[in-house]
C-alpha cells in the first residue's frame, strides 16, 4: 500500500517536463492516454518476467525530488543455443513524441525475452530464433517471409548437379495487449532455416532443414502501487 502525498508537479501532471520527440517513421498501436502514463509512471512497483525482477523500492512521493527513483532494469538468463532464453525487464522514464502533427504518450516500462537454437546437420546445420517484447507507442514493422525450401546447385548451366537443401521463414506479428491496466504493444519476431548438403554427389537429397522454434513464454508480471 502506498502513501498518499501532494504534489504541484511541473503542471504536465509528473514531477519534471518529458523528453518530447518528433516522430517520421514507425507504426503507432494501442499508445496510452496521459491518465494511463501518469499511473505507470507515479505506481510503478516492480516487474517481473522468468527470472528478471525489478524493484525499486521506492514510493511514488519519492519520486518529486527524484524523478528516476523507479528507473533501472534486471535480466536473467542467457540467450545462446542451449540455453532456456534470455529475460529482460526495465522502466525508465515516459516520454511525448509528435507524429503527423499529433501528440501520443509513451511509458517507460518494457519486458523483453530472446532464445535460440543451433543444431549441427550430417553435412550442414539448422537454426532457430525467437524475441518477444512487451512495450509502448511505437514500433516498426517487418515484412513475413513464409517457409521456403530451395535446392541447391553448382555447375555450369544446362549442367547443373543438385547438391542440397536451404531452407528458411521469418514471421513477425504485433498485437496490443494490458498488463495491470497498462498497455503495451507486444511483438514476436521468429525465424529459422539452415542447409543440409550431400556428403557424395552419387547421394540422395537430404531433408530440408526444418527447426522448431523455441518456445515463447508465459506473459511478464507488472504490479503498480495502489491507495
Amino acid at each position: 500500500m502506498a502513501e498518499s502525498f501532494e504534489t504541484l508537479g511541473a503542471g504536465n501532471g509528473f514531477s519534471s517536463c518529458l523528453q518530447a520527440t518528433q516522430v517520421l517513421y514507425g507504426e503507432i498501436l494501442n499508445p496510452p492516454s496521459l491518465a494511463q502514463t501518469m499511473n505507470a509512471y507515479w505506481n510503478f512497483d516492480s516487474v517481473s518476467w522468468g527470472g528478471a525482477f525489478f524493484n525499486p523500492d521506492s514510493q511514488p512521493k519519492d519520486l518529486i525530488c527524484n524523478p528516476t527513483a523507479n528507473v533501472g532494469n534486471s535480466a536473467n538468463g542467457d540467450s545462446n543455443p542451449g540455453y532456456p532464453g534470455e529475460f529482460t525487464v526495465r522502466n525508465s522514464l515516459p516520454r511525448i513524441f509528435f507524429k503527423n502533427g499529433v501528440k501520443y504518450y509513451s511509458h517507460g516500462i518494457r519486458m523483453s525475452f530472446s532464445a535460440s537454437t543451433y543444431e549441427e546437420l550430417s553435412n550442414g546445420s539448422e537454426s532457430s530464433s525467437i524475441e518477444v517484447v512487451y512495450f509502448s507507442s511505437l514500433y516498426t514493422s517487418q515484412e513475413n517471409q513464409p517457409y521456403t525450401c530451395v535446392t541447391d546447385q553448382v555447375g555450369e548451366p544446362g549442367d547443373e548437379e543438385d547438391i542440397g537443401k536451404t531452407s528458411s521463414e521469418f514471421n513477425f506479428s504485433v498485437s496490443s495487449v494490458t498488463i495491470s491496466g497498462i498497455p503495451f504493444i507486444k511483438t514476436v519476431t521468429k525465424s529459422r532455416g539452415g542447409s543440409n548438403y550431400k556428403e557424395n554427389l552419387s547421394d540422395p537429397l537430404p531433408e530440408c532443414p526444418n527447426p522448431s522454434f523455441p518456445l515463447e513464454p508465459g506473459p511478464p508480471s507488472l504490479n503498480l502501487h495502489t491507495y
